[in-house]
């Protein structure tokens, strides 16, 4: 894909997320994300810090933080949580047609706006609205790389089938479901019952745990 076009589905992605969370009450800001210690509003200023920081930037924040990658994201979330949950989702509305990419692929930056976004919205019954197509491209890059999460090797043995986007991914006990689910089974994130289905379904949920690690 072209690198317009993935940033056009990027800054898509970061318009629809602000558009369905603008109308939560700042009692649900405060609402655990759906892994992890943050909450909604911290999960939102962690895609800010994503969009605003330049390479120059996050080597900087790396360094200072002695490549301890955890206490980096948690200063970037302190530094962009405002006074009130309207403050900081301006913040990331304002950041949502940059460019700028940190670090890694920007395939990756794509993938982090629907996870996270999903880790958004579920808690608070929102419907993601994603639509099949970014969400089967983005379990496409997903399945084949293992970078921030062990999407791949989570992926592997197991036949991925997007049942809303006509997408197949790879071979053995097959996983049915939506893309987008399957995109959050891979990223190591819980799924409701019953979204995924087939005899290899059990396997890549089991992959999903916290504590899994792939085998060397």
């Amino acid at each position: 894909m072209a690198r317009s076009a993935l940033w056009s589905l990027i800054h898509a992605e970061r318009r629809r997320l602000h558009d369905q969370v603008r109308p939560l009450a700042a009692e649900q800001w405060q609402t655990p994300a759906l892994v992890g210690s943050w909450t909604l509003e911290e999960t939102i200023a962690h895609l800010t810090a994503g969009a605003e920081q330049s390479m120059a930037a996050w080597l900087r924040s790396v360094f200072s933080a002695r490549f301890d990658f955890e206490r980096h994201k948690e200063r970037g979330v302190a530094t962009r949580i405002g006074a009130t949950p309207d403050e900081t989702l301006a913040r990331y509305e304002r950041a949502i047609r940059n460019t700028r990419r940190a670090a890694g692929p920007l395939m990756a930056a794509l993938g982090e706006v629907l996870i996270h976004g999903e880790e958004i919205r579920r808690p608070v019954g929102i419907a993601a609205q994603v639509p099949a197509d970014t969400a089967a491209t983005t379990l496409r890059w997903f399945a084949r790389h293992d970078f921030t999460e062990y999407s791949r090797s989570r992926a592997k043995g197991l036949r991925l089938v997007a049942d809303d986007a006509d997408t197949v991914i790879g071979g053995g006990d097959e996983v049915y479901g939506p893309a987008l689910t399957l995109l959050l089974a891979l990223a190591g994130r819980p799924v409701r019952p019953g979204e995924l289905r087939g005899s290899g379904a059990a396997v890549l949920i089991d992959r999903g745990g916290a504590e899994w690690k792939p085998q060397r």
